[in-house]
């Protein structure tokens, strides 16, 4: 991830694929002579403080007829990166947009890398690292939940107050080490034990007030989604049943209906189930069996299948023991299921996890598996490196600011108390990104895609 700030970066803006319209973003120092290049023209920027707005036509290698854009102009330090920033608005067509990338890279600028622009942003003090990840989060919502989680992290619900507590606490640190310099003299001190006790005391209750706060958003992001799927009549239902009847809360979950009959399930029944500290909401989808609806009915039923194979984080394929033959999928989400496996004559083929729902055999083997596979994905995440690094730096920032508090209502020193301050700093400083390394940048900012 490169640091360096003293170069223009260009890239497609706007998500991939066909559109009305498409972006193409520019930000640094050489943007505004960049676009006069490819616009064959000056750019007008008389209102310097103010997004300026105009139309002109680009001439592009292999485009036959100049190219229309709406052009958008930031001359100056308040755009999003807080260097001159151009955005290109035209039809989003991508040859067309990529068009446009090449010539600007002719033209002296330089592909961006992924979160390039967003890292800017951070390094000039436009957004702080949990903003920073905020917008990624933000990016990748699937509902309105999380949206509503990552949009309150970008406006600094989180972040604010730390910075607040943070530049509280660099006060507080410096009158304790000014009056270390006059430890000598009795009548000078620069705070009074009540009053440093008082502020430690505040600074502990805010800290514990946002771990609280943060563990009770990460709790209510959006739970990992595991997909009961196969053919009709395997006992998918069955395995529901069983599953959210052992591991589901009380009173609040589903009962999938059981029929030998076939096409008994259409609508997706869902359920949350927790175990081994981890939960995830079960899905018991209708049966498929490979071939096309028959009536409407059985197409809608298939499309909304087809949905929730697509949004599942694991799927478990099941396929019933007494059956010669098993499906295969090459899907690295599923975890394969063979269900009744007390049926007679019920081979469990290697790979396969044998469970039955009358007589629970493989349940509890079959939830660790779960459990363990949602681990691993979770902790790929970048809502779990973020909530990691930031739930690290609370818990360390109120361990120190608890030993401070507890030196200070000791008398046992203020060079003590000291101590724990700079520790209680870093801390916050790892959640706000004060503190912070290559590594750690190099971790949040290459998750983003290009243009961000």
């Amino acid at each position: 991830m490169k640091l360096a700030t003293d170069d223009t970066i260009v890239a497609i803006a706007t998500a991939r694929g066909g559109a009305d319209r498409g972006a193409v973003r520019l930000s640094g120092p050489d943007a505004l002579s960049i676009t006069a290049t490819l616009a064959g023209e000056a750019i007008e920027a008389n209102r310097p403080t103010r997004l300026t707005g105009q139309t002109l036509r680009l001439d592009l290698a292999g485009v036959e007829k100049r190219l229309p854009v709406a052009l958008y102009v930031w001359p100056d330090r308040r755009s999003y990166t807080r260097q001159p920033s151009v955005e290109f608005h035209t039809v989003g067509s991508p040859p067309l947009l990529e068009a446009v990338v090449r010539a600007a890279v002719t033209a002296g600028a330089r592909l961006a890398e992924p979160g390039e622009f967003t890292l800017r942003a951070f390094l000039a003090g436009r957004l702080d690292l949990t903003q920073a990840e905020a917008v990624l989060s933000v990016i990748d919502a699937e509902d309105e939940e999380r949206l509503g989680s990552a949009l309150e992290r970008l406006a600094g619900g989180l972040s604010t107050p730390l910075h607040r507590l943070r530049a509280e606490l660099l006060g507080l640190l410096a009158d304790l080490e000014a009056g270390l310099d006059f430890v000598d003299e009795e009548d000078v001190r620069f705070v009074e034990r009540d009053e440093l006790i008082n502020r430690l005391t505040a600074a502990n209750r805010l800290v514990e007030e946002t771990l609280a706060q943060l563990t009770e958003r990460d709790a209510s992001e959006r739970l990992p989604r595991v997909a009961i799927v196969g053919p009709p009549n395997v006992g998918k239902s069955r395995l529901f049943n069983t599953l959210v009847a052992r591991y589901g809360g009380e009173g609040e979950n589903p009962s999938a209906l059981v029929a030998d009959q076939v096409g008994v399930t259409r609508d997706a029944l869902a359920a949350k189930v927790r175990h081994a500290e981890v939960s995830w909401r079960l899905i018991d989808t209708a049966g498929d069996d490979g071939r096309a609806g028959i009536d409407a009915i059985d197409a809608v039923a298939r499309g909304r299948l087809l949905s929730e194979h697509q949004e599942a984080d694991l799927l478990l394929v099941c396929q019933r023991g007494d059956q010669s033959s098993t499906p295969t999928s090459s899907s690295e989400k599923a975890i394969r299921v063979i269900t009744m496996s007390d049926l007679p004559d019920a081979p469990t083929p290697e790979g396969w996890f044998a469970t039955s729902s009358a007589t629970g055999e493989g349940i509890e083997r079959l939830a660790d598996a779960i459990a363990r596979r949602l681990t691993e994905i979770t902790s790929r995440t970048h809502e779990a490196h973020a909530a990691q690094r930031s739930h690290s730096g609370l818990v360390q920032a109120l361990g120190a600011l608890s030993r401070a508090t507890a030196a200070a209502e000791a008398d046992a020193g203020e060079e003590l108390v000291s101590f724990e301050l700079r520790e209680a700093l870093d801390g916050l400083g790892r959640v706000v990104g004060e503190v912070v390394t290559d590594e750690v940048l190099g971790e949040i900012f290459g998750k983003f895609c290009i243009g961000k």
